[in-house]
């Protein structure tokens, strides 16, 4: 089987958000060659753009908070807010180059065990039909007609995971992926088990 990943796959495990786990068991799977893995390439591009403006906007509000913290802090009944304040101050800024680590280490593990869809011209063009019509972001509409045109020339059963509901959950991408034998999938722990069950059918 064939499963395609986007860009909120990468955030998931450079973050360690909530479905981090099952995105690190599709990883392995892949490794292990249960499956075959693709990412547009675009999406790490993006993965690396969306770490790089989160970092940016932490570390502007950390300043911010800091300076409004010393400031308050100067009234009597204030005077413990920094001490208080501490481990939240820290957090904002802590992890940074950790989740930066995590999401090279994901992309570097895509690039190992998995495929990479180069960003051509000719999808730069039809992702752009597809902002018009489909009323898809550029971002969104250039990860579309990526897994589409690798999924069109590829056989076999394929399916496409993302977590971006609002971008990707709507009859028309379910078309157009339908189109080329490709299932939708919303939610990255149904998609482990909706893989495992595949994969189970296919031995039995």
């Amino acid at each position: 089987m064939i499963v395609y990943v986007e860009t909120n796959f990468l955030l998931e495990l450079a973050y360690l958000q909530e479905r981090c786990v099952s995105c690190a068991e599709i990883l392995q799977m892949a490794k292990t060659g249960q499956i075959a893995l693709a990412l547009p390439a675009f999406s790490a591009a993006e993965a690396r753009a969306t770490w790089h403006r989160r970092a940016s906007e932490r570390r502007e509000f950390h300043s911010a908070l800091q300076t409004h913290i010393r400031e308050i802090s100067r009234s009597e009944p204030f005077r413990s807010l920094r001490d208080q304040s501490r481990d939240v101050v820290a957090a904002l800024v802590a992890g940074a180059e950790e989740s930066q680590e995590r999401l090279e280490t994901a992309i570097q593990a895509v690039e190992t065990d998995g495929t990479l869809i180069p960003l051509s011209g000719e999808i730069v063009k039809i992702a752009r039909v597809y902002e018009l019509y489909l009323s898809l972001s550029p971002q969104d509409a250039l990860v579309l007609e990526s897994v589409r045109s690798h999924a069109e020339k590829a056989t076999g059963a394929k399916c496409f995971i993302t977590q971006d509901v609002k971008g990707f959950a709507n009859p028309s991408v379910y078309d157009e992926l339908s189109a080329v034998d490709c299932k939708v999938l919303v939610n990255f722990d149904d998609a482990v088990a909706y893989i495992r069950n595949a994969s189970d059918r296919r031995h039995s």
